[in-house]
């Protein structure tokens, strides 16, 4: 975060903190300041600003806190982020443009065992699940075998001998799985099946 979005962060939740509320809430912006003024606690919810770097970060401050929930904090609505920050621990994600204001509902809904995601990034969850469906009935069981055995990273032999088939059966449902969704190659079936 930037010093500007430090401070509005700060005030948003002094300005929603008006009640008699039982959650005590520090704002620490880096690791170095946990480490300096608080080192026996652990804090129970962290907010993750992944602005400007890896979304691998998550998984990193996840094994340095392994039982602090971890809510995103970023401008960055790219469904594969959204979904490898998940991947990597996170609880929650919220888009700084929608949800400063809601900051505190959203600390309080974690630690109610809940997850809070904007809800421009949860529709598109959704319509990326139902795309996936979509996707998923034009295919035979076998063809979505196979699509499944690439997307895992299995090699065509790898295939043939998971699904005790010949590695001409497997080119033969690559090639009509190709057809029906009118791509040419194993990057653009997988950017299809997990867009």
């Amino acid at each position: 975060m930037d010093e500007k979005e430090r401070i509005q962060t700060k005030e948003n939740i002094s300005k929603n903190d008006k009640s008699e509320s039982t959650i005590p809430i520090h704002v620490l912006f880096d690791q170095d300041t946990l480490a300096s003024s608080r080192r026996n606690q652990i804090p129970d919810v962290m907010i993750l600003d992944i602005d400007h770097q890896d979304s691998l970060i998550v998984e990193r401050v996840k094994s340095l806190f392994p039982r602090a929930e971890i809510l995103v904090l970023t401008n960055n609505c790219d469904i594969r982020v959204v979904r490898s920050c998940f991947r990597q621990g996170a609880v929650g994600y919220m888009l700084k443009k929608t949800c400063l204001q809601s900051l505190k509902n959203a600390i309080t809904m974690t630690l109610g065992n809940g997850s809070f995601i904007s809800p421009s990034v949860n529709r598109a969850l959704i319509e990326q699940a139902f795309s996936a469906k979509r996707s998923e009935n034009l295919l035979t069981a076998r063809e979505l075998q196979i699509a499944n055995g690439i997307l895992e990273g299995l090699s065509y032999k790898m295939i043939a001998q998971k699904y005790a088939i010949s590695l001409d059966t497997v080119r033969i449902y690559i090639k009509r799985i190709y057809r029906k969704f009118q791509i040419n190659s194993k990057g653009e079936l997988i950017a299809q099946l997990t867009a």
